[in-house]
């Protein structure tokens, strides 16, 4: 057995241990040193405060080929991302984010939809009277509500008719559960850690 290393170009041997034992070990490193840092994985204790600090608007939707939707007018735009939170062989298993960015004519901002819970048994509400709860500091801070920056929407239901299947707008204990979970993954993966410190750990 020893000896069997011996019929086995040095080249070889090298490419049979480096991915044997180098490759996933790299792996390890990466998911140890970068992923386990990457996101504001304390998001959850911080959920209530952003919630309690977010209040209710009345927007029309613009109509389906508006070009108040970003996305009709800047084929750039993200409108979907996947966060990963390690290196394993099913990428379809990390947390997704859809966004709806559009420009209000009420407010004078752009806002977008964010969903981080997957968008089904819902639809599009073009044209429609929707409530939307937004946070006040997202509001009040001038960086917010641009085409690049704008005022995140965590919570959407229609005035007049549901946007989701079965009437779930109306259901209180699902929409709570929706708007925590959306808000817990909102603050996780998207906003940004220095933006994250600044507003719950006071800089530190």
């Amino acid at each position: 057995m020893r000896n069997i290393f011996k019929y086995i170009p040095m080249v070889t041997l090298g490419q049979i241990l480096g991915t044997v034992v180098g490759f996933p070990l790299l792996c390890f490193l990466i998911n140890i040193f970068y992923y386990s840092n990457k996101y504001n994985d304390d998001a959850e204790q911080y959920s209530t405060e952003y919630m309690n600090n977010s209040y209710d608007i009345e927007v029309t939707m613009p109509e389906e080929k508006s070009k108040l939707y970003i996305e009709n007018v800047d084929k750039d735009v993200i409108t979907s991302e996947t966060f990963r939170e390690k290196i394993d062989n099913n990428y379809f298993s990390n947390p997704r984010g859809l966004y709806f960015p559009f420009y209000s004519v009420e407010y004078k901002k752009y806002f977008s939809i964010m969903c981080f819970l997957g968008a089904n048994r819902m639809h599009w509400p073009y044209g429609m009277k929707v409530i939307l709860t937004v946070n006040r500091d997202d509001m009040n801070n001038p960086e917010y509500g641009t085409k690049e920056n704008p005022v995140p929407v965590l919570k959407d239901v229609g005035v007049d008719e549901s946007i989701r299947d079965y009437d779930k707008d109306y259901d209180k204990v699902y929409m709570d559960s929706f708007y925590r979970e959306n808000v817990i993954r909102y603050l996780k993966y998207k906003m940004p850690k220095s933006e994250f410190k600044k507003r719950f750990k006071n800089g530190e």
